[in-house]
């Protein structure tokens, strides 16, 4: 039996309006309860209705942590399926499911060698309701038929969806279910594959936008503030579900100004505070942290990059927001900037990013894209104890006599000065976006171009800036990873890219070659001297070092050669929108090294 067949992979599509996410949603929570590993992501336009979308759905005993590269079992609603998914990610033994009545499917192109199972879906739906969207459930009750899953645990789920709405709508989408399982039982043969099924397990089934989400609560989190906009959306969905239960105020706004307005506002009164948003609304959000860093005040912005400029391609992945991340708002100023790179590290993020923020008293951007945010996976039981709040010189009490007049912009050793938040006595002062001294008064009007001005603007840039430095010494750096001593190449990449490159990895090494990995996660400060000896090494030996980014100019080789001065000649760039899949990295590899 081929390796194929140790893994399911399953793609349900049609079009916005089909249900076609709720299905695969289903699909996937019936493979993590059946002890199996999974990675969920979904396709979509951005309109209400019509538009092609997808729900993939890959599961294995082994981990799997990206999208696969090719549909064993195609659950066809459309006709655009067969088009769309069939023709050019169909592999040879793989299986079609679809109802050529109910659909109105006829003479739709079918690639070689896949076995087509026509259901009489809508059919058999139309005997328990007139509603076509329950041919959706046959569907999902054949499909696991033909993998021999569990209909107890759909039929769990269904319960958890329909509960609310009554019996008789939980026992027709149970029928349902239960028609399409006996349909497949009584006239297909079963898939014949090596994945072996098992009890439910404690792994939790997450996306990356909600298990960030879920790590700024673990996190203290106290004020979220939102307006909703691809595919940061989830998020505020999330927090506006969970958080008022854990405490944290959460606010949708007007429009992306007053989001940021209003978390900076949160920070200086000593909540922890956060937003998110995409592009476009981060663009508008930039004057907000340059003020948060003048004043001092603690906030994380979380920014989900889609397929630019301006609109671009809003229901799309790509890895090109970062040099707006480190163009944000004027002048010089310190922040931190952050990729996450894998769902269950967005959970820690979280947590770590309202550390910094508030030991640093700066804000800390975000970086992810829509495909890390919004795919799904199981991951390993979160560990809610494993990172500690610290909230840094917070100062809550009152302030002794003695230790007044109250400096909030102190100069310190470390940079970092005691903040009192509003309503602390004694701690009264003014918190302008202007320069100012040490109690916070203004020298950018009467007193500009004095020399005692002058050198309050120097002591103070010097002051702020100096957390960075700091800070460096507190982030790890990026450590190489390789599975031999002698690797035939570097992959170097940031971000949502993690997973995916560790696979085309092991890919490699099934056919000799061997690799290593950098992966960047800290953007800024950036581990300069660090990155720069590793390139160098491998450069000394002649190792070629390829650069793998989701944008068109190679923006983190850019960042790379301006903060170490190395040139990465090598890239594989895409900007179509579209997942990098691990067997795209390959081929890139395999070209590289002359080993096609």
């Amino acid at each position: 039996m081929s390796d194929l067949f140790n893994e399911i992979s399953i793609r349900i599509s049609g079009e916005n309006g089909d249900g076609i996410f709720s299905s695969g949603d289903t699909l996937a929570k019936i493979c993590s309860r059946s002890g199996l590993e999974v990675h969920a992501s979904r396709a979509y336009q951005s309109i209400i209705r019509g538009g092609h979308v997808s729900y993939s759905i890959r599961a294995s005993n082994q981990e799997v942590r990206a999208p696969a590269d090719y549909i064993e079992l195609l659950v066809a609603l459309r006709k655009d399926s067969f088009i769309v998914d069939a023709i050019p990610t169909m592999t040879k033994g793989g299986f079609i499911l679809f109802d050529s009545k109910g659909s109105r499917i006829k003479d739709e192109p079918i690639p070689s060698d896949v076995e087509l199972i026509d259901i009489p879906a809508l059919e058999l739906a139309r005997k328990l309701s007139p509603l076509k969207i329950l041919r959706n459930t046959v569907f999902v009750g054949a499909a696991i038929a033909l993998y021999s899953l569990k209909l107890e645990y759909l039929e769990e789920i269904i319960h958890e969806a329909f509960d609310r709405k009554g019996e008789e709508v939980v026992n027709i989408n149970i029928d349902a279910a239960r028609a399409g399982y006996e349909w497949v039982l009584q006239n297909c043969k079963l898939i014949d594959h090596n994945v072996k099924l098992k009890d439910r397990t404690e792994k939790v089934f997450i996306g990356g936008n909600e298990a960030l989400a879920l790590g700024l609560l673990a996190g203290g989190l106290q004020s979220y503030s939102w307006y909703p906009m691809t595919p940061a959306t989830p998020v505020g969905a999330f927090l506006a579900k969970y958080g008022p239960n854990a405490g944290c105020v959460v606010k949708q706004m007007e429009d992306e100004i007053n989001v940021a307005n209003f978390a900076v506002g949160a920070g200086f009164a000593g909540a922890r505070s956060a937003c998110a948003t995409s592009g476009g609304g981060f663009a508008l959000m930039t004057e907000a942290i340059g003020f948060a860093s003048i004043i001092e005040a603690p906030v994380v912005f979380i920014e989900v990059a889609r397929g630019g400029p301006s609109t671009g391609l809003p229901t799309k992945t790509e890895q090109g927001d970062l040099n707006q991340l480190l163009g944000a708002s004027q002048g010089d100023f310190p922040r931190a900037i952050i990729a996450q790179t894998t769902i269950e590290d967005g959970f820690y993020l979280g947590q770590e990013s309202l550390n910094i923020a508030e030991k640093y008293q700066i804000p800390v951007l975000i970086a992810s894209d829509l495909y890390l945010g919004e795919h799904f996976e199981t991951i390993p039981e979160l560990d809610f104890e494993k990172i500690p709040i610290e909230r840094g010189k917070l100062i809550l009490e009152e302030i002794p006599v003695e230790e007044q007049p109250y400096l909030r912009y102190k100069l310190t050793e470390d940079g970092i000065s005691p903040r009192a938040i509003p309503g602390v006595k004694g701690g009264e002062h003014d918190a302008g976006s202007d320069e100012h001294d040490e109690d916070g008064k203004l020298v950018s009007d009467r007193r500009a171009g004095f020399p005692e001005a002058i050198q309050v603007r120097i002591k103070q840039m010097n002051k702020r800036m100096g957390k960075m430095d700091l800070l460096l010494t507190e982030l790890p750096p990026p450590q190489v990873e390789s599975n031999a001593d002698h690797p035939d190449i570097l992959i170097v990449g940031w971000g949502s890219s993690y997973d995916v490159i560790n696979e085309a990895r092991a890919d490699l090494l099934k056919v000799g070659i061997k690799s290593s990995q950098l992966h960047l996660k800290y953007i800024l400060p950036f581990h300069a001297k660090e990155v720069k000896e590793i390139l160098e090494d491998f450069e000394s030996k002649q190792i070629p070092i390829l650069m793998v980014e989701a944008n068109y100019t190679g923006q983190m080789a850019r960042h790379i050669r301006a903060e170490t001065g190395f040139l990465l000649k090598h890239k594989y760039l895409r900007f179509d929108g579209e997942y990098i899949l691990p067997r795209e990295i390959g081929m890139e590899v395999k070209k590289l090294l002359n080993k096609e």
